[in-house]
């Protein structure tokens, strides 16, 4: 068990490489149709998230276009990009970044290679919308991955 580990779950806390990037495939409903770029609500929850957004751990899957083309074969809508930002850059908005990879799936469902989430359950939807921002931000500077559709 990592020392990071805790021992109620399979979740934990991602911060030993701050420069690993979390991947977000960005789906239809969360592109904006004039720019190309994810929304304003891209990097954050949405409710059926319960606070956990899934994004995947760059340290843990070959590339993006893997973790794309998993994402587009398996979810209910293909990623039409991917984008990314650190781990300290979540840091250093205040939250974190959980691997829970290795949480056993409810029946009949499937958990994408590296999964993990950013925790904004501890937010109030005004910090919330802070931190979603701030993560659209970094990822807008850092561009779109390069990857194509499968």
């Amino acid at each position: 068990m990592s020392p990071l580990q805790s021992p109620e779950t399979d979740e934990f806390l991602v911060e030993r490489d701050k420069d690993e990037l979390v991947y977000r495939h960005i789906t239809a409903p969360l592109l904006s149709p004039d720019t190309r770029t994810p929304s304003s609500s891209a990097f954050g929850p949405k409710p059926i998230d319960k606070g956990k957004p899934s994004f995947i751990r760059s340290a843990l899957v070959p590339s993006a276009q893997d973790a794309r083309d998993w994402h587009t074969a398996h979810a209910a809508k293909p990623s039409l990009g991917v984008w990314a930002c650190s781990v300290s850059e979540v840091i250093g908005t205040g939250t974190q970044t959980i691997d829970d990879s290795a949480v056993t799936p409810p029946d009949g469902e499937v958990v994408a290679p590296g999964h993990c989430f950013v925790d904004y359950r501890h937010l109030n939807k005004s910090d919330e919308r802070k931190v979603r921002s701030l993560l659209l931000a970094f990822a807008i500077g850092r561009k779109e991955l390069a990857t194509t559709a499968a």
